[in-house]
């Protein structure tokens, strides 16, 4: 038997990852702006809590003392419920925008692009405090 030369079959060359620098730039001025507004949020919701368990201190009602007591108001105030959605809605946006933003980083390192490079974008500085909070 005669053995037969591997035919190399030619491979299609990579191509970049073309993404346009504007689409960069929408994604983390989106990015800043969800952190901005997840961190006055939290601002908002902190102020709104702590008026509420000052209140609520007054007729003894505090998660040391009565915690089931506690529970129920809190989850029948409007308020906090309200604040603490937009918490939640503004994390959901920091998160998207960054694993948009670092997903486009790591394309561009497997496909080899030494073109544009995908700036390194911050984390919402409270973003762990705020996700520990029961709503």
């Amino acid at each position: 038997m005669i053995a037969m030369p591997a035919v190399s079959v030619p491979r299609p060359a990579r191509t970049a990852l073309s993404v346009p620098r504007g689409y960069v730039e929408y994604l983390q001025a989106k990015l800043l702006e969800a952190e901005a507004s997840l961190t006055a949020m939290s601002e908002k919701y902190d102020r709104t809590k702590a008026r509420f368990d000052r209140c609520y201190a007054r007729h003894g009602i505090t998660p040391e003392e009565d915690i089931v007591n506690y529970i129920n108001a809190k989850g029948m105030n409007p308020e906090l419920k309200f604040w603490y959605a937009k918490v939640e809605h503004f994390q959901r946006e920091v998160t998207a925008y960054g694993a948009a933003l670092t997903g486009l980083d790591a394309a561009r390192r497997m496909l080899g692009d030494d073109g544009y490079r995908v700036p390194e974008h911050g984390r919402a500085r409270n973003n762990r405090r705020a996700l520990n909070r029961a709503g």
